[in-house]
């Protein structure tokens, strides 16, 4: 078979996968690029019209897309100072395969497997001021809980937990899986040479997986910028107020509370083009690290 030939076969195997990507993900991107350049609003009498890039500009100029945006970067950095390190850490622990590490890799990975519907239903009942567990809890040891939901920087703290609890155990997976994929040789010369276990792992086992946890950075921000369901849940809808409205929850509340569909397509395309450039700076550090 000749080379013409088999790239022929090739690309004819590969066309229905192109096919569904253009159905699922292209399809629905353009059809929010129309919208966004018109002024349409569900409900409304009058003829919708081309507007150009105004659905843009009064977005860019409205006070609550800015808001959203701090909103938004705060529960990113908060989730990456928290997750990162307690994940790199559990993935350590567990890679030692000490006494009980199969019982404990176990209840560790049960959050992830929960859906965030029925985790932020949990942890909304457990954050309760007047009922919850955890303010429970707090009391027993002399402490007086916050209103969890009734504060922006309580809420806010509230869905940092909820979002770590279940994404903790992702990044502990991962890690253990690059870790147990690592060379021994360097780890072998780094006992051999006399490093400590925290200079073994500052200069030779993050390093090694450093690919690895670029890729998970990278998760966890796109994750974190179109962060919705924990919200609408524990918070109900962003609240109290908007006190922890994220983009995602702009972008519902503008075009389901609001009606205002063109609005909220130009604000999908901004999200759109502000998660694209963590994309780009990743694979550009990827070919750097190689």
């Amino acid at each position: 078979m000749s080379e013409s030939t088999r790239r022929r076969s090739a690309e004819f195997l590969v066309a229905p996968s192109w096919v569904l990507l253009l159905a699922v993900f292209a399809a629905p991107i353009l059809a929010a690029l129309y919208l966004s350049f018109r002024n349409e609003t569900l409900g409304a009498f009058s003829a919708p019209q081309f507007v150009g890039f105004g659905n843009y500009i009064a977005a860019l100029w409205d006070p609550r897309f800015w808001d959203s945006l701090r909103t938004t970067l705060t529960l990113i950095a908060i989730g990456l100072l928290i997750q990162l390190p307690v994940g790199v850490a559990l993935a350590i622990i567990l890679e030692k395969n000490l006494r009980g590490t199969r019982l404990f890799r176990t209840v560790l990975v049960v959050p992830m497997l929960l859906t965030p519907v029925a985790v932020g239903l949990i942890w909304r009942f457990m954050f309760d001021a007047d009922l919850g567990v955890i303010n429970w809890a707090l009391s027993l040891v002399g402490m007086d809980g916050p209103n969890w939901l009734g504060a922006r920087w309580p809420a806010i703290a509230a869905i940092s937990i909820v979002d770590s609890w279940q994404s903790v155990p992702f990044i502990m997976l991962t890690v253990l899986a690059a870790l147990a994929n690592q060379s021994k040789g360097p780890l072998e010369a780094a006992a051999i040479d006399g490093a400590t276990q925290l200079q073994t792992l500052f200069y030779v086992t993050l390093p090694s997986i450093s690919n690895v946890l670029l890729v998970i950075i990278t998760i966890r921000i796109i994750d974190g910028m179109k962060m919705f369901d924990l919200i609408f849940i524990v918070t109900s809808k962003g609240g109290p107020g908007t006190a922890t409205q994220t983009l995602g929850m702009l972008v519902y509340n503008t075009g389901f509370g609001f009606f205002q569909t063109s609005r909220a397509a130009a604000l999908g395309i901004v999200m759109v083009v502000l998660i694209a450039p963590v994309y780009v700076l990743w694979r550009k550090a990827d070919r750097v690290s190689r």
